[in-house]
């Protein structure tokens, strides 16, 4: 499933030649079996040594394309040893003789590397060095971050979870965060975001608003310049502590909104509320967020800028990196327990200053210490490690505060569940093949892939659609199978939260042309229409809806608008049209949901037993040949794995390219791969 990588092998005979033995060795190598077995497929794992399990077995001294079984079979119980005994450095301090380190998906790794080198231990741990030989680690940090963006995201969640977003930014400088920002607005299916913010720039340079604050400088402003809150003010607490630049409070606000907020993140108002945020700190506006005038005194923290350098920091020249306090940022609950601090006079030094309450949370004041959270004791993993996936805890809520206008209200923040709820280890589900549906949403082109990462989704979480669609496409729904509360939990949907409780369907239904392409036929067919309830229907002889349109009382031009309605489909395809009866998709008074999924899966179903040559009227056989299929599941921050038995692969299922292997989804965040063993 992944790469095996040999740092150093040492190889002890009598008698051998260097060359050949190596060429030999190589040879029996690439043909065992190097994968520890029950390995998530997206983790590292680095193992410091590991001796040869049987002494003299392998056959150095004469050519063998695969060692014998029995070395395999040790050699795999040793590495699975390893495995059980590996170190989780994202959980907590790894001790000094541990043997194995492990990493359950890049962003994990991530987060790590960036952790260890603002601390200044990076250098002291094994398998930095291992991992990134011969490099310099802080310019390592900035260079994997910018090179793997889809992973930043889910790297701030963690370090901010350790309370050490702010530490962390300040390895970057002003420009390599405004890219870093740029590249992950991009992967994460948002680029109109990072051009607002390139064009706000572009505008800000020629306006010469944009000028950087200088220390000890001080500034009245009136409670009528207030500040307006910025898009993530309530999800993201972390974002409004002091000492962070612009660029950096803006990298550390979306893409923290992308990991606790994405329906909110992904709204059309998210984007003009981030340009207007930006443009008000651009014109230097400062204050609380009454009406009271306030002073206010900015100024840097040497203390903390030179710890950051004995940190390994890189050395910058003024003016290349904004001021970034590089202490660790008070964890949600010190903000919102702190007590409120008072104005701030104008004699005050900037080492203690602070600004007053915002939006009824308190920031702590700069000159008192704070402590980084204490990491979790590190646990050891099973052997075999095993899981039961629980539904999601409900998490506590942020302050109440007022939502920029536009933007979806939303009383509680979807932080992630709490640490150890099991990313990374297998869970055994019956229903493997719901995720082919996932390359169903991509036919369909309602969301787009790495490819197309500015394809305008629908505006549904794809594991909401794949659950909608899956609950219907099965003859029988399992409510007891895992793979629902994965689906809930990949969706961030909390306790008692339907799929799609916030998606807001059209009120009507029109099929487009490239999805009826599958259904052309030479033969003439015929399309049946009616008006009934004030709504115009066109049924297809496959059974689906072709339009369901709200249109006035049925006059004599009727069939004219039928036809205009049709014009799209009059080249390519022979019809006749004929009035007749086409019920509604659902009952009188259904929910809007409801009534677009009477839509979509009559068309889905037709759709799919074509292309697999079921009986559309058979809904259990489309269900065992597409959906019931044993797998294991493997998540993390930032991967879905899904393991099938390649023998109960249908060839059907192949041949339609359900089974394709996805990658990146930007609208969901995540990876999603299919291996078959």
């Amino acid at each position: 499933m992944g790469r095996t990588v040999i740092g150093r092998l040492r190889l002890r005979g009598a008698d051998l030649d260097p060359l050949s033995a190596k060429l030999r060795l190589e040879g029996l190598l690439s043909g065992a079996h190097l994968s520890p077995m029950g390995l998530p497929p997206a983790a590292t794992v680095c193992i410091r040594r590991l001796v040869d399990p049987k002494p003299g077995v392998l056959p150095v001294r004469q050519f063998a394309p695969r060692p014998p079984p029995a070395w395999d079979e040790a050699f795999r119980a040793a590495l699975g040893a390893q495995l059980a005994h590996a170190a989780r450095p994202a959980q907590g301090p790894v001790p000094p003789d541990a043997g194995a380190v492990l990493f359950l998906d890049p962003s994990e790794l991530l987060a790590c590397l960036a952790s260890d080198v603002w601390r200044g231990t990076a250098a002291g741990h094994w398998w930095w060095k291992g991992l990134f030989p011969s490099a310099d680690l802080t310019l390592r940090v900035v260079a994997e971050w910018l090179r793997r963006p889809e992973y930043v995201p889910a790297a701030l969640e963690a370090v901010a979870r350790r309370s050490e977003a702010r530490p962390v930014l300040s390895l970057f400088t002003r420009d390599e965060a405004h890219t870093l920002l740029a590249r992950v607005c991009v992967t994460q299916g948002l680029p109109a975001l990072a051009s607002a913010l390139g064009a706000f720039e572009e505008e800000a340079a020629r306006a010469e608003v944009m000028t950087e604050s200088r220390a000890s400088k001080e500034e009245r402003v009136s409670g009528s310049d207030a500040v307006p809150l910025a898009p993530w003010e309530s999800w993201v607490p972390e974002a409004r502590a002091p000492g962070l630049g612009r660029e950096h409070q803006t990298l550390l606000g979306v893409a923290l909104m992308l990991r606790r907020a994405p329906l909110e993140a992904r709204h059309a108002a998210f984007i003009p509320a981030v340009v207007a945020w930006r443009r008000e700190e651009a014109r230097g506006v400062t204050g609380d967020r009454t009406h009271e005038s306030v002073h206010v005194v900015t100024g840097t923290r040497e203390a903390g800028t030179s710890a950051a350098r004995a940190s390994g920091v890189r050395s910058e020249q003024a003016g290349s990196r904004e001021q970034v306090d590089p202490s660790p940022l008070p964890s949600f609950e010190r903000l919102t327990d702190a007590p409120a601090p008072g104005a701030v006079s104008r004699g005050e030094s900037a080492g203690s200053a602070t600004s007053a309450p915002v939006s009824g949370v308190a920031s702590p004041l700069l000159s008192a210490p704070i402590e980084v959270t204490a990491w979790p004791a590190h646990t050891e993993a099973p052997a075999t490690p095993s899981v039961v996936m629980p539904v999601p805890e409900p998490m506590s809520a942020p302050p109440e505060l007022s939502s920029p206008p536009g933007l979806l209200a939303s009383s509680a923040a979807r932080f992630a569940p709490a640490p150890g709820r099991g990313w990374g280890l297998p869970i055994s589900t019956g229903l493997g093949g719901l995720f082919y549906l996932v390359n169903v949403g991509l036919f369909l082109e309602l969301y787009g892939d790495f490819s197309q990462p500015a394809f305008p989704c629908l505006p549904l979480p794809v594991w909401d659609f794949v659950a909608l669609l899956g609950q219907r496409l099965l003859g029988e729904a399992r409510p007891s199978d895992p793979v629902w509360k994965v689906l809930a939990l990949l969706s961030s949907r909390r306790p008692g939260e339907a799929p799609g409780h916030a998606f807001e369907p059209p009120e009507d239904w029109r099929v487009p042309e490239s999805w009826l392409r599958a259904f052309r036929t030479q033969a003439s067919s015929t399309w049946t229409w009616n008006v009934t309830d004030g709504r115009l229907r066109v049924r297809h002889p496959a059974g689906f809806l072709m339009l369901d349109l709200r249109v006035p009382e049925p006059t004599d031009s009727t069939e004219a608008l039928v036809r205009h309605e049709l014009a799209s489909f009059a080249t390519g395809y022979t019809f006749t049209l004929e009035r007749g009866d086409v019920p509604a998709s659902t009952g009188h008074g259904a929910m809007p949901l409801e009534r677009w999924l009477g839509w979509l899966v009559p068309y889905v179903r037709a759709r799919l037993s074509r292309a697999l040559g079921v009986d559309p009227d058979d809904a259990e056989a489309l269900a065992r040949t597409l959906l019931v299929h044993d797998a294991r599941l493997h998540l993390t921050e930032t991967h879905v794995d899904v393991v099938l038995a390649l023998a109960q692969l249908p060839l059907e299922v192949r041949v339609a390219g359900l089974d394709r292997d996805i990658g990146w989804i930007p609208s969901a965040g995540r990876h999603l791969t299919f291996h078959f063993e």
